[in-house]
């Protein structure tokens, strides 16, 4: 640009600050003053974003701690009575109560979670698929699929990842599953383990069809039994036979209403004493095996047989008690039949009589081989002790038969046929087949043949080679003189080891250092005990297969301190129990099974914060509202009313004396303006009295006046915002 230009462009500059407002022209320091305003400005507003989002955060806790996490104090976001009104926690912020939905804070607790729990599983590497029984929740029966895994620590945790639809077929299920896994939490089946599935009813066959598919794709994974039952009791829970399904189900509906009722344990506690008292230490071990949770037990249906007639024998006490409970009475009223039918009882015998062959297997899958006898040597002797039941099931049945009929009579039950019909196909049978036969062939057989198969499918080439890995625990070694068997862990798959180049130097490491240890430590007896040790980092393969072996359903995870593991469980099972179907939702069973789960509140608050912007607004003037009260002054007791009542009469009547003037004013001095302008000056004065009046109500004290009045006020007057009322009279005071 030439010299002349600038110069003309600078002439140019000046004429037009010359020729500019006077009110436009900037004033030396008005910029600084300027700046100054705008920081102090958003001073105040990152103030008030901190206090509203503060309140948001304490909202979103009391919402997961009375509505997430309070299933057993009937606690339903889906009732429309705002929390914090009957069940005595604090007030909670009226605006958050009114604007906030309940379900969506549920949503987004449940997607932190689901992030949380996604971090952790990636960094566990190794998982494990366990589907429970089927439930009835949103409407519809789903499959609830949990995850296993262990943490870095190497502690087992668990953890619920959603629900499955039982409406579709097992290959639909099948890739329902695999999509849940791979797109909705990140994991590769590559890296899955172990696989359990718990399923009564019709659904047994379509989840054991499930099963098949899943091991067939994926190799490395093994199927193991499901908590809380044991070996041989997980076996025949999975039979896909209807009438086996309804034993078990009465056994554990017998269990719990014996729990649940002290007065019938007590009286089934004489009963048993004197029923048993002839013989030595029958009552003692009776008593002790009918503690807890023994429908799951290996002895379950031995515990049944044996409280059997002094159950029955309570029953018509317990109903005929003057304070007996009435749900407990109906519950033993409709069990009283089924207990005293000659099919249950020697389904009972039959069940008693096959599944011990298969029990010696449940300490290995735990995780206790016994030290006597190996692994293999003990699937061995199962498989052969089950064999030759069926090689003699005649001479076998023969006695179970006996048995039956004796307990039979002994109770007053006839010995008949089921219905004239087969009780697992529900079909007519020939009438003039012996009943012991039938017996044998349509129950004894087919058991034994249902055992065979089973145990063969279960303890496949892959989960003996994981059940080897035992071996590698330090009480184990010590056992066999501190010796590892290279050929019980040397066909590990490279896929589990994390440097494969390295392992066999570091078991004649691992064998160095425990053989040196047990002189001077308590050497650790479990595989968590074992990956909890400090120095297990320096040998990562080592770590690797104890992780593996950790995932798989069956491991005992008592070394679980804290009974995270287990409590995930009872949380389910305590969800379901407390919540009606109609009420049950995913996302909050979601939230509440897996409370344990750890995530930033303030993560969850900066989401909502963008999805919903207009909430810290609302909160700001709610808070500005709280902040002005206490700056009224305050009105006597005499003069209250009467002021009251003159606000209220000069609002009602000054416009009109206003309206008039103002427009008189307009038509001698001033040209025409718009109706809108010509009011304006109407406006500042009503807003000015009306103001005047709502500041009065508000610092008047609760029963300063009479109700008659309080109620003209409160249909009269309506109290605004400070911002509100400043910006009004701000726009006002400008005409």
């Amino acid at each position: 640009m030439t010299k002349t230009s600038c110069n003309s462009y600078s002439l140019f500059q000046s004429s037009l600050q010359d020729d500019a407002p006077s009110e436009l022209k900037v004033k030396p320091g008005e910029n600084s003053a300027t700046c100054d305003l705008q920081q102090e400005e958003q001073r105040r507003e990152d103030v008030a974003n901190s206090k509203a989002k503060e309140i948001l955060k304490v909202y979103f806790k009391e919402t997961l701690a009375f509505t997430g996490f309070s299933i057993g104090n009937d606690a339903n976001p889906n009732t429309d009575e705002p929390m914090g009104d009957h069940r005595g926690q604090q007030s909670l912020n009226p605006i958050c109560v009114e604007r906030i939905d309940q379900k969506e804070v549920l949503q987004f607790s449940e997607d932190l979670m689901r992030e949380e729990i996604r971090n952790s599983l990636r960094l566990a590497r190794f998982f494990s698929i366990l589907l429970q029984d089927v439930t009835n929740i949103e409407g519809k029966d789903q499959i609830p699929v949990f995850i296993r895994s262990v943490t870095v620590a190497g502690f087992p945790q668990k953890h619920l990842m959603g629900f499955l639809p039982c409406y579709a077929d097992a290959e639909g299920l099948f890739y329902m599953l695999l999509s849940e896994i791979r797109n909705k939490w990140g994991l590769r089946m590559e890296h899955c383990r172990g696989l359990t599935y718990l399923t009564t009813g019709g659904l047994c066959q379509k989840m054991k069809d499930l099963t098949s598919r899943i091991l067939q794709e994926f190799p490395q994974v093994v199927l193991a039994p499901s908590d809380p039952y044991a070996f041989n009791m997980w076996l025949i829970r999975s039979m896909p036979i209807p009438y086996i399904q309804k034993v078990v189900n009465t056994v554990e509906e017998v269990a719990t209403i014996i729990r649940g009722s002290p007065d019938l344990w007590e009286r089934l506690e004489v009963k048993i004493k004197s029923s048993y008292s002839h013989l030595k230490g029958e009552v003692d071990r009776i008593i002790e095996a009918s503690q807890n949770t023994w429908e799951y037990g290996v002895d379950a249906f031995q515990t049944m047989l044996d409280i059997l007639e002094p159950f029955l024998a309570c029953i018509n006490e317990v109903c005929s008690a003057a304070n007996a409970d009435t749900a407990t009475c109906e519950q033993m009223a409709k069990l009283k039949p089924i207990l005293k039918n000659f099919n249950f009882i020697i389904t009972l015998v039959v069940l008693k009589n096959t599944l011990c062959c298969v029990s010696i297997l449940n300490p290995s899958l735990r995780g206790a081989i016994s030290i006597s006898s190996t692994l293999q040597y003990t699937i061995s002797n199962a498989l052969k002790l089950v064999n030759k039941h069926l090689q003699e099931i005649a001479i076998f049945h023969r006695k179970w038969f006996s048995d039956a009929v004796g307990r039979a009579k002994k109770l007053g039950v006839e010995v008949a046929r089921p219905d004239e019909s087969s009780p697992e196909t529900g079909e007519a049978v020939a009438t003039e087949t012996p009943l012991e036969d039938f017996y044998r062939e349509t129950l004894s057989r087919q058991i034994l043949q249902y055992l065979v198969a089973e145990v063969k499918r279960v303890f496949s080439t892959e989960m003996v080679r994981i059940l080897r890995w035992l071996s590698l625990v330090p009480s184990y070694m010590a056992d066999h003189n501190f010796s590892i068997r290279r050929d019980k862990v040397a066909d590990a798959n490279l896929n589990n080891l994390a440097r494969p180049d390295t392992f066999y130097d570091e078991l004649g490491c691992w064998e160095v250092k425990w053989r040196h240890a047990s002189k001077r430590r308590i050497l650790p007896t479990t595989v968590f005990a074992t990956l909890k040790i400090p120095d297990i980092a320096f040998y990562p393969n080592v770590q690797s297969l104890l992780r593996v072996l950790g995932t798989i359903p069956c491991v005992n995870a008592e070394a679980d301190v804290y009974g995270q593991y287990n409590m995930v469980l009872e949380r389910y099972q305590s969800y379901l129990k407390a919540t009606p179907e109609d009420q049950r939702l995913c996302n909050m069973a979601f939230v509440y099974v897996n409370q344990d789960v750890h995530f930033n509140v303030e993560d969850m608050v900066e989401s909502y914060v963008e999805k919903h912007i207009d909430i810290l607004q609302f909160l700001h003037m709610d808070d500005e509202v709280i902040e002005m009260q206490p700056e009224a002054e305050p009105v006597s007791e005499n003069d209250g009313n009467h002021t009251l009542k003159e606000n209220v009469e000069e609002t009602q009547e000054e416009p009109q004396d206003i309206i008039p003037s103002e427009m008189e004013t307009e038509r001698v001095g001033q040209p025409k303006l718009p109706a809108t302008e010509t009011n304006k000056e109407a406006l500042k004065s009503a807003l000015q009295v009306a103001v005047t009046a709502a500041y009065n109500s508000q610092s008047r004290q609760p029963g300063e006046a009479s109700a008659e009045q309080d109620g003209e006020v409160e249909d009269s007057l309506k109290y605004v915002s400070k911002s509100e009322m400043e910006e009004v009279l701000r726009v006002c005071g400008q005409f």
